[in-house]
């Protein structure tokens, strides 16, 4: 049966063609058979940590794999380590929310100095705790298995988790989550959800890194990479999406940027693969993202009232004639009313969405024209 699968998955990714520059850099050592997340250090020098099957450590690797360095952080457990970040004050979170099972109520972040700056071998870490207020039950049925995270990017004082979609029947979604940065204990704000379009959970969200000018958002996947680009202040979702191809299928676990046209990437050991650390040139998209931002379809979208009863207001603008869908989901990212897609003329559009047949709640409205899509939050009151 592995092998029928094996084959299933080499034949479904033989169809995604790459056109960036990808190039593997070197093999890991068996310390790092289960990397997990990566830091950045420098070009020639990454900070990775592997997940729960390791003490609390972070090792650093130069770009031949040989480890450098490794640092303990004392006072805490690798329960199942995910990911890792950081912020413009030197500081690092390291995200213990790992939840195949979605099962844990003991999810938590670390925050240490920057591991740079650590002189010694060992350090002591504060604790940030948060759960997700929808979830009533650990675990929950199937189809409601939503709730691991592999991927966190620290932005404005924030914490954001982009979660792994684990439900069956499979939705293909990862949901955006938001805590502050401190310590404490915090219920996380559902902000967003991106539909990933994945088959399986296998090929979801495993990790997230922020560019140095936070102006580009990147998301691995198993043989992907979902980067975003154009969007303003926290709505990562609202920019251009792309995705790119990593022409391999292999246990993709962690990325960074190097610099702002460049990401390392790491797998670690599978029947897909050994453990290895990979590098994405997105220069040659970044010329060409450049030229297309310019020359955005929409604009000034707003969505009134808000919160709202029967009715709801849209109004934005159009540089061109262009078809535009407009859809709403709910909480959990489920389409839950499709409006019927129109091309409309270049101007001011206006238009009346009739929403009187859906209950009381939190919703997404989900504008799509062309490849540019907005996101509004949307709160139905009666």
């Amino acid at each position: 049966m592995r092998i029928i699968y094996l084959f299933f998955i080499l034949f479904y990714f033989h169809l995604v063609a790459c056109s960036q520059t990808v190039r593997m850099i070197s093999t890991l050592p068996n310390t790092l058979m289960e990397n997990s997340g990566m830091l950045v250090s420098n070009e020639n020098a990454i900070w990775l940590h592997n997940d729960g099957g390791d003490s609390a450590k972070l090792y650093k690797i130069d770009t031949f794999g040989t480890i450098l360095k490794t640092i303990l952080i004392s006072n805490v457990t690798n329960v199942d380590w995910e990911d890792i970040t950081y912020d413009n004050q030197g500081r690092v979170y390291i995200g213990d929310f790992g939840n195949n099972n979605n099962s844990r109520q003991d999810l938590k972040v670390y925050r240490i100095p920057h591991p740079d700056s650590i002189s010694g071998n060992t350090v002591t870490a504060e604790t940030i705790e948060y759960y997700y207020p929808e979830q009533m039950a650990f675990p929950p049925v199937n189809s409601e298995k939503k709730y691991d995270t592999e991927a966190v990017i620290h932005f404005q004082d924030s914490l954001y988790f982009f979660t792994k979609d684990r439900t069956s029947p499979h939705q293909g979604y990862t949901w955006l989550y938001q805590i502050p940065a401190d310590t404490g204990t915090h219920a996380a704000i559902l902000l967003d959800s991106f539909q990933t379009n994945q088959i399986s959970y296998i090929f979801e969200v495993t990790g997230a890194a922020l560019s140095p000018n936070q102006e580009q958002l990147a998301l691995l996947g198993a043989n992907t990479v979902w980067w975003f680009t154009g969007f303003t202040g926290n709505r990562f979702f609202d920019g251009m999406m792309q995705t790119i191809s990593l022409n391999s299928t292999t246990q993709k676990e962690a990325l960074d940027f190097v610099d702002n046209q460049r990401l390392y990437f790491s797998n670690e050991s599978s029947i897909f693969g050994t453990a290895a650390l990979g590098e994405l040139n997105l220069s040659s998209l970044i010329t060409s993202n450049s030229l297309v931002v310019e020359q955005a379809l929409v604009n000034d979208v707003l969505a009134y009232p808000n919160p709202t009863d029967n009715h709801l207001n849209l109004e934005f603008e159009l540089y061109e004639s262009a078809k535009v869908g407009i859809r709403l989901l709910d909480i959990e990212g489920k389409v839950a009313q499709v409006f019927p897609s129109e091309t409309l003329s270049a101007g001011k559009q206006f238009l009346d969405l009739s929403i009187d047949k859906l209950p009381a709640g939190t919703y997404f409205l989900r504008l799509k024209c062309g490849k540019e899509r907005y996101t509004k939050r949307i709160v139905i009151a009666r």
